[in-house]
């Protein structure tokens, strides 16, 4: 267990195991109730390298569990060249709505799936077209758009506490990071 992933596995799989055994009775999800997430991603089929999302959002439940979301994302991935790692950064905004799918009957634990539409800018070797052995970039910035679908794993730490795991895949038009992007996550939300 010397090697940092291992670590932060370890730390994953503690978290989580708390999570389950947490019990919350304070009443949850209450439309109209408000709440503020924040979560850190990383892409699985990258390397181990400084590829990761952060993103900051407000959440407004429904009925039933449902809530629309909006996130503000903010994303910076390597594209290997020779031996020189291209930064590619995302700017996003994450708009979409999620549905309950199943949970325990206090809905302490909960199995959302949620559908968005993405739409923001990225950035290519921060705008420098040039690089270090003379090649040049055809693009350093473009708009880009798409669609996710995530499923998420909720779990009422406390009464306002929300801890989140989960799974997301992107669609993205017009990025260098290409069509089709998968991203594992784990956040957290304060109900207000």
């Amino acid at each position: 267990m010397s090697k940092p992933s291992d670590m932060k596995r370890l730390l994953i799989a503690v978290l989580f195991i708390l999570t389950l055994g947490s019990k919350s009775l304070a009443q949850q999800m209450i439309p109209k109730q408000k709440g503020f997430e924040i979560s850190y991603s990383i892409f699985p089929s990258s390397s181990e390298k400084k590829n990761f999302v952060l993103t900051a959002g407000l959440i407004s439940y429904g009925k039933n569990g449902k809530y629309f979301f909006g996130i503000a994302e903010y994303s910076r991935r390597y594209n290997e060249y020779k031996e020189y790692d291209i930064p590619i950064d995302n700017f996003l905004f994450n708009g979409g709505y999620s549905f309950y799918l199943m949970g325990d009957s206090m809905r302490n634990i909960n199995v959302n799936f949620s559908i968005s539409a993405l739409v923001g800018y990225e950035q290519v070797n921060r705008r420098t077209s040039g690089l270090y052995d003379g090649s040049i970039l055809n693009e350093t910035e473009s708009f880009i758009y798409g669609a996710a679908g995530k499923i998420s794993l909720e779990s009422y730490l406390t009464e306002h506490l929300v801890f989140t795991v989960n799974g997301q895949l992107r669609f993205l038009q017009n990025s260098q990071l290409g069509t089709l992007n998968s991203l594992i996550g784990i956040g957290i939300r304060c109900n207000l």
